[in-house]
């Protein structure tokens, strides 16, 4: 019996279902329903009964269950003695490498550096492109994150060499100062910005985020341009006659932050569903992250899940 399979079959307990069970472990029905059969097989024991409404689990598989998940929680407890400031590891192995765009290196610290599984990891920021290229080639031994827009989620689901583990989904918008014109809009829609003065971040990385969501109706007032986060927010503070293009939880994180002001500034998404995307990681569908690298990647999202609880049930990952 693997960790692997206990992984699976908690899943599929929480799930109910082999679609949303193996959606979420990034593989097939097909693969999920060959180990669970197989766990079975090995206990001698009818673990679930499949239905038409889903999945429901045996007396058996409900006692199973407890094991399993108290089993996973151990294992997860034994990693982090094991990983926790890397106490046990060779000097020349103590780095976990985290690649990673432009826009996760501005936002990762507030959680990379909480983690303790990962609170030696060294974050290399570079272009889309080479991570994609070099997850693609990768042995499972370091991390590729990436944000993805609509584009980005479009070519990744239909091409078959990498999996996409999204770990926080957020949506590109507006952030404006009290007194805007923009006050009392639930959504905005993308005409209503097309000469709006405003400010954006013109990293490269960036500027397609903007041209994927703004797809057909382009700006035409862009007011300050800068690659820099900060100052692109700040530039809201001006005057409520202006706005900073934003990000859903970007804008929390600076509202966190002692070092943004942030007072008074008001976040409001765009309408289109252009404007949702996703962070995460990538990996080739033949090298998965090897243990360390799994570990790490859990601990990420419980972490995520502990800091920020309302915002991930505002933004849940299978929107």
């Amino acid at each position: 019996m693997q960790i692997e399979t206990l992984r699976y079959f908690t899943e599929l307990a929480q799930a109910k279902s082999f679609y949303s069970a193996a959606k979420r472990l990034f593989i097939s029905q097909q693969g999920l329903n060959k180990a669970i059969t197989a766990l079975e097989s090995e206990l001698g024991v009818k673990l679930v009964e499949r239905t038409r409404r889903g999945v429901r689990l045996t007396s058996a598989g409900e006692a199973f269950s407890a094991h399993a998940e108290a089993m996973l929680e151990e294992y997860s407890s034994m990693l982090d003695e094991l990983y926790t400031e890397n106490r046990f590891m060779a000097p020349d192995d103590s780095s976990l490498t985290f690649h990673v765009t432009y826009y996760i290196a501005q936002i990762s610290r507030p959680f990379v550096d909480g983690a303790n599984a990962v609170s030696t990891a060294r974050i290399a920021e570079e272009p889309f492109s080479q991570i994609l290229e070099s997850a693609a080639k990768s042995d499972g031994s370091e991390l590729y994150c990436i944000d993805a827009n609509a584009n980005t989620l479009e070519f990744l689901a239909n091409q078959d060499e990498l999996i996409f583990e999204p770990i926080i989904s957020s949506q590109f918008g507006v952030v404006w100062l009290d007194g805007s014109p923009l006050a009392g809009f639930r959504a905005i829609h993308r005409e209503q910005l097309v000469d709006y003065p405003l400010a954006v971040d013109t990293h490269r990385e960036m500027m397609r985020l903007v041209e994927c969501v703004m797809e057909d109706y382009p700006l035409n007032n862009i007011r300050f341009g800068i690659a820099q986060p900060r100052q692109t927010l700040e530039y809201a503070t001006r005057s409520p006659e202006v706005a900073s293009t934003f990000d859903s939880f970007g804008f929390m994180l600076a509202q966190d932050s002692p070092r943004v002001h942030t007072d008074g500034l008001h976040y409001t998404p765009f309408s289109t569903p252009r404007s949702m995307y996703k962070m995460g990681f990538v990996y080739a569908k033949n090298a998965k992250p090897n243990v360390r690298a799994r570990h790490a990647i859990d601990r990420l999202k419980r972490l995520i899940a502990e800091m920020y609880p309302e915002y991930m049930k505002r933004y849940p990952l299978d929107r």
